[in-house]
């Protein structure tokens, strides 16, 4: 998996204008103040990664290429932002954080048999998400920009959309909050936040459980309700969930699967299992189900309803006494949009077990209905919303995919978080295209001939480039590694004499780290710079000319293995006194071993390493950090950062 860090830099800058409205208090700041907030690294999924585990993904998150996001203030929203990190920079006291103001939704998308990727009756999802917003006092997510956005967050992410018959699809959870500030009820909060994210979800039952399907156990909760009468219980807010966290943990503590509640006002009627509606069929074949102020309206309820109707079955929404009727049931499941619908083998309610041993029935309607999501079966509903064409095999890479996007976007006003300048990205991609811009800055501030001004010059460009990210750091780590080159010159001068020192560098990036070793060395020394990439190479080159070291500094395209002839001619057969690891980290220990093998480190080498993640570099997995520490531990090496 590729590791893609992020850093998210928040810009507050007060213009003139701003002055006449700004309190005193704020005069005295400077006009433009910059602040960067580091994010976790985390690893961005790749399509190979889940090859082979697309029958058994789980319910559980995964990074993926991004997620959109819609922002409101000043009474409208934006255009959306399609964004590559999965977190979200807010003010400690959002109203979301402190009250709650968050209501959500759960739907899916399919890769259908035909070769299209589609979408199930998104407006009844966006309905709710109104009345949610309603409910909170946020503004409402107008019906085609939710639809737009969810359309959008699927075909930024199709290749993550669970291949057509695999039991599997793509789960999408819309999210409306208050990330604006508010300390106590009013005023309201100036900023609300829309965003949808998305991630491959497996089912909850197995492709060929119609028959003999084992169930889960419900525990009836006497002692939670799950939401008051004239409360919230009726929209999706993320406080009604956060209720069934005690209770459900300590069912499951006790051996069950799930909870169930009754009313709160008589603790009579049926209300709702933990996190999906209640479905029931009577012995004499009637499809029933709670209606009640206080239930979440179920959209895959409202869908099996209709395929029961079609079928000419009777179809009741009622009030359901659960001591009269619990028994009148053959049939109990357990209904959502990530669930579709479990089957609910038994209710326990204090010492009384109800057992349920059907499930053909509900198993029917269910099969029904994930036909029309597959596109195995004809949707006379007209349910169904195409998004796109699934991803194809063939796309290749990444580059591959991303190259292959579909190019209609479903919000053409969205930009990407990155252009805009909100999201900024550190990784190996985010350097390029700044060499040439290095080399015009270099040039024009520093003197030529002189290494101190041309590794001030690049200091300073690289501070401003990445607001600063990383730059103390970087500046440790060149001073760690001139203390180890002067070290290394010291010895060996003690050892025999004043003679050259022999210095190899593998990987260099536009020649910083060639500049702080060469400075350092004695007349007639050699610093031999491998590097693969043909940019940085020549970018380097320019630079170690523009210094005046080009008389000890050799740099030239390729890699140990290729210019292994090459490095033992020019070190003259001996083995080199420095070595600098800078390029792959997970080829350290390989390219070491290879020139150990060959003479070209020994045991007098010393050999510096870097573990450290700076601008342009990847944190390792950890399976190479333990080569790299097994390895050093054997050895009489040294690393600019220890592992």
């Amino acid at each position: 998996m590729a590791l893609r860090p992020h850093a998210l830099r928040v810009v507050k800058h007060v213009s003139a204008a701003a002055f006449g409205k700004a309190s005193s208090a704020s005069i005295g700041r400077k006009a433009s103040e910059v602040y960067a907030y580091n994010t976790p690294a985390f690893y961005k999924t790749k399509r190979e990664d889940l090859s082979g585990k697309w029958d058994n993904l789980g319910f559980s998150i995964r990074p993926m290429n991004g997620h959109v996001r819609y922002t409101w203030s000043d009474g409208s929203w934006d255009g959306g932002l399609f964004v590559p990190a999965p977190y979200q920079l807010m003010h400690i006291n959002s109203g979301a954080l402190h009250y709650g103001v968050s209501v959500f939704e759960g739907m899916k998308a399919f890769a259908c048999k035909d070769g299209k990727i589609r979408l199930m009756k998104p407006d009844l999802n966006a309905q709710r998400m109104q009345r949610g917003a309603d409910a909170l006092l946020m503004p409402q997510v107008p019906r085609e920009m939710f639809v737009a956005g969810v359309k959008e967050a699927v075909r930024r992410n199709r290749e993550f959309v669970p291949p057509y018959g695999n039991n599997a699809s793509m789960y999408i959870r819309p999210l409306l909050f208050a990330s604006g500030q508010m300390l106590g009820l009013a005023p309201l909060a100036s900023e609300y936040t829309f965003f949808v994210t998305v991630m491959p979800a497996g089912g909850y039952f197995a492709k060929s459980a119609i028959a003999g399907e084992v169930g889960v156990k419900a525990l009836l909760s006497e002692d939670h309700d799950r939401a008051a009468p004239k409360g919230t219980g009726c929209v999706k807010a993320a406080g009604n969930y956060a209720a069934d966290l005690l209770p459900v943990h300590t069912a499951h503590k006790l051996g069950f699967s799930t909870t169930m509640y009754l009313d709160a006002k008589e603790r009579k009627y049926v209300e709702e299992f933990s996190v999906a509606n209640f479905i029931g069929i009577t012995h004499d074949g009637r499809y029933v189900t709670p209606k009640s102020e206080t239930i979440l309206a179920s959209t895959t309820n409202i869908m099996l309803m209709q395929i029961a109707r079609d079928r000419g079955m009777i179809v009741e929404e009622r009030p359901i006494d659960f001591e009269k009727e619990i028994s009148s049931f053959k049939e109990v499941g357990m209904c959502g949009t990530a669930a579709v619908v479990v089957k609910v083998s038994s209710i326990t309610r204090g010492e009384k077990v109800y057992e349920f041993d059907d499930f053909e029935t509900i198993a029917s309607l269910r099969g029904s209905l994930t036909a029309i999501q597959q596109g195995d079966a004809e949707d006379t509903f007209g349910w169904m919303e195409e998004i796109c064409d699934v991803f194809e095999e063939s796309s290749g890479s990444m580059d591959a995919i991303s190259a292959a996007l579909p190019e209609e976007s479903f919000a053409p006003d969205m930009v990407d978080a990155e252009s805009k300048g909100s999201i900024q990205k550190f990784g190996s991609e985010a350097l390029h295209g700044h060499e040439r811009h290095l080399l015009e800055h270099v040039v024009k501030f520093a003197e030529p001939g002189n290494p101190e001004s041309v590794l001030a010059a690049m200091d300073a460009f690289w501070a401003k480039a990445f607001a600063r990210q990383g730059a103390e750091k970087w500046d440790v780590r060149g001073q760690l590694i001139e203390e180890k080159v002067r070290a290394t010159v010291q010895e060996k001068y003690r050892r025999v004499g004043p003679k050259p020192v022999r210095c190899l560098e593998l990987g260099t990036y536009c020649g910083y780290s060639a500049l702080r070793i060469a400075r350092n060395l004695p007349e007639g020394s050699t610093l031999l710079s491998v590097e693969r990439d043909e940019l940085f190479a020549a970018i380097a080159t320019k630079i170690i000319e523009f210094a005046g070291l080009e008389a000890k500094v050799k740099i030239w395209m390729g890699s140990v293995h290729s210019e292994l002839t090459s490095i033992t001619e020019r070190l003259q057969r001996e083995p080199a006194d420095f070595v600098l690891c800078d390029h792959s980290k997970e080829r350290y220990v390989p390219d070491l071993k290879l020139l150990t093998e060959c003479g070209v480190v020994s045991a007098r080498t010393r050999v510096v390493g870097d573990l450290e993640v700076y601008p342009g570099d990847e944190i390792l997995p950890s399976v190479v950090q333990d080569d790299i520490r097994e390895y050093f531990q054997d050895h009489e090496f040294a690393l600019a950062t220890m592992i």
